[in-house]
């Protein structure tokens, strides 16, 4: 049993390496997180640019830290796994922070517990985002999935999960929007593509201000392509193409309202390369691009060209054995067909995180 321990400890070591290279979201400690609360904020209505850039990332960060813990199922009929992730950023001029001025400051807390056994998974992931300077973009996400895997081969696992989640914005003052939905996630392994995953939720926005969005069905459809031993040996390369959508683009011929981003289509790709340098520590080139276009008033045109660059660097084992510090710097320019939303914005972060079993 003592071997046994030691091997499941081996492994999810190895996860917590792994996680640092993945999870790159960014964010100055804990202590910007408090710091963040501290701070104050000016009032700026998050629905002046529609959707908040910091609710799509807030869900990319639990969705990245999904697929971490699953990373970490063990061969056991059972496992708890949690994790928990904290941090800070620093945004020179980003999407969400140009109403309030050139930079802003975030502090952000991320947690997860995830319960596998041979045929049942179940999760609950909470995720927090503070800032400095608009508040009112401030985000608290709760999601609870529950699901049952099927086995169609030796090398395929199929994972379909109920998925619902909330939101609320202003430091859960504003009720955002709830969401209701299925996951599909399939698993190969041995293959270079190693995921597929489609998500379809219909969003439920909160009924007392017409103004924050529509209701309406959203669908992620994405891979990912991983190579292992990619040029140097320990060195993964990883590639993750998506298709983004509310449906609405597609099915309704009617010209949305101006200054409306309910409808809308976007395709991209990620791409990063992580490389050991010493036994815990490893650096992480990264890209990404995505082409999102809206539906708006006929005669007008609204696209949308977002790149993306960065670096980020890991120190595995930092003050304790299940314990990753990640450091990174991303680079963001966004070309739109409006003059008013084209901006450049440098990011650095710093985030540590531990896993627990």
């Amino acid at each position: 049993m003592a071997a046994d321990q030691q091997e499941l400890f081996i492994d999810m070591r190895g996860l917590a390496q792994r996680c640092a290279r993945c999870l790159v979201t960014g964010l100055v400690i804990f202590f910007v997180a408090l710091t963040g609360i501290c701070w104050g904020a000016d009032e700026a209505s998050p629905s002046a640019h529609g959707v908040p850039a910091t609710v799509e990332e807030g869900e990319q960060i639990v969705e990245e830290g999904e697929q971490v813990i699953e990373e970490g199922e063990q061969a056991s009929t059972a496992s708890t796994i949690g994790l928990i992730m904290l941090g800070g950023q620093f945004d020179f001029n980003a999407d969400f922070a140009r109403e309030g001025g050139d930079n802003d400051r975030t502090g952000s807390f991320f947690g997860q517990i995830r319960h596998e056994r041979e045929r049942l998974s179940a999760q609950v992931s909470y995720y927090k985002n503070l800032n400095r300077v608009t508040s009112a973009n401030d985000l608290d996400l709760v999601i609870v999935q529950p699901g049952i895997k099927f086995y169609p081969s030796s090398t395929t696992t199929l994972l379909p999960t109920f998925k619902f989640d909330a939101t609320w914005l202003d430091r859960q003052h504003n009720a955002f929007y709830q969401s209701y939905g299925i996951n599909i996630d399939a698993k190969f392994k041995e293959q270079l593509l190693t995921n597929l995953n489609l998500d379809i939720a219909f969003r439920d926005f909160d009924s007392r201000d017409d103004t924050i969005g529509e209701d309406g069905i959203n669908a992620n459809f994405s891979g990912s392509l991983v190579e292992e031993d990619f040029l140097v040996a320990g060195a993964t390369l990883s590639l993750k193409p998506y298709i983004l959508s509310n449906l609405a683009y597609t099915i309704s011929a009617d010209a949305e309202p101006a200054g409306e981003k309910g409808k809308y289509l976007e395709a991209g790709a990620s791409a990063s390369y992580s490389v050991p340098i010493t036994e815990n520590f490893s650096a992480e080139p990264k890209a990404g691009f995505y082409r999102r276009s809206y539906k708006i008033l006929a005669g007008q045109n609204k696209d949308y060209a977002n790149t993306t660059f960065g670096l980020s660097v890991s120190i595995d084992e930092f003050i304790f054995s299940n314990q990753t510090l990640s450091i990174a710097w991303d680079h963001e320019e966004n070309q739109s067909s409006l003059d008013d939303d084209d901006y450049t914005n440098d990011a650095i972060s710093i985030e540590t995180l531990w896993l627990f079993f």
